[in-house]
């Protein structure tokens, strides 16, 4: 192999004290021009099941923070707000960079990079925060910048976090609250009872009183004493009229009057299950004997 081709003087491909200040000024930038951000990665002890080919519910348990510079400086890239024929999606999209440094850093060594799925909660984004979903990370955005094979930085494709049901418990009340806004939410009417549920605790029904026997159990998304009105998420088995509701934190105990399955509430949506039940019946004709007779 021929070597001593190019000028040993002025050539700085492949060295080793040039590459790290290249790092330290793509560090240093991030960190001047940047955000602190959240990195909340997936966290699933289940194993996929192979029958059905599906994942398991999805859980988020904590969540890092971690200096990253918003890359996509005017709006939301991606088709943004749109009506398909399921109605309005929306679609946006943005691109951050975090340095690998950072990353190795910050985040457990068992997450070798960022991966495609985990989340990424932006304070700066509407004032109010918002979490993306990590849907590509390319590595080869500086392209073996003076020789070296291992990244300086990753750029992350963000997409709008869609959610479904997932956990997300990290501990840090701004993140975890933005399930109160979003997620599926059931209102129980409780009556007589003791005590106050706490906020993500665990609710459940039970022939004896105890977690471990419960034939159906809940997350509380809110308590409000004076109504006794009881707001629950992640919602396994069916709750029943008539018996009481325990609280497996707060031991809080209430009696759960009754509660219409068809009239449930989610914060910001309007649902007229309820409505277009009781109307279908009214419009319904059962008197007539012959479908097929003259009119």
């Amino acid at each position: 192999m021929a070597t001593g081709l190019t000028n040993h003087y002025f050539n700085n491909y492949n060295d080793k004290a040039e590459q790290r200040l290249i790092e330290d000024l793509i560090v240093e930038s991030i960190k001047i021009m940047g955000f602190q951000a959240y990195y909340i990665p997936i966290f699933n002890t289940e194993d996929r099941d192979i029958l059905f080919g599906e994942d398991p519910l999805k859980k988020f348990k904590s969540a890092y923070p971690i200096e990253m510079y918003l890359s996509t400086a005017m709006n939301y890239d991606g088709e943004r707000d749109m009506f398909t024929k399921f109605g309005l999606e929306i679609r946006n999209e943005a691109s951050v960079i975090v340095s690998k440094r950072s990353f190795t850093q910050r985040i457990p060594s068992e997450i070798v990079r960022p991966r495609e799925g985990d989340l990424i909660y932006i304070p700066v984004i509407n004032g109010v925060g918002n979490l993306m979903e990590i849907t590509f990370t390319d590595h080869t955005k500086d392209f073996f910048m003076l020789g070296r094979r291992v990244p300086y930085f990753y750029e992350l494709r963000l997409e709008q976090y869609r959610f479904s049901q997932e956990i997300i418990d990290t501990g840090i009340e701004e993140i975890d609250t933005i399930v109160q806004d979003v997620a599926f939410t059931v209102d129980l009417h409780m009556g007589t009872g003791t005590g106050n549920y706490e906020m993500r605790e665990i609710v459940f029904q039970s022939p004896d009183g105890t977690y471990a026997n419960c034939t159906s159990y809940a997350s509380v998304q809110s308590w409000d004493r004076p109504t006794k009105i009881l707001g629950i998420t992640y919602i396994k088995g069916e709750f029943i009229d008539d018996e009481p509701v325990y609280g497996k934190t707060s031991e809080a105990e209430y009696v759960l009057t009754t509660y219409n399955e068809l009239d449930v509430v989610v914060k910001n949506d309007t649902y007229d299950n309820d409505f277009i039940n009781n109307k279908g019946s009214q419009l319904t004709d059962t008197s007539e004997s012959n479908a097929f007779g003259p009119l």
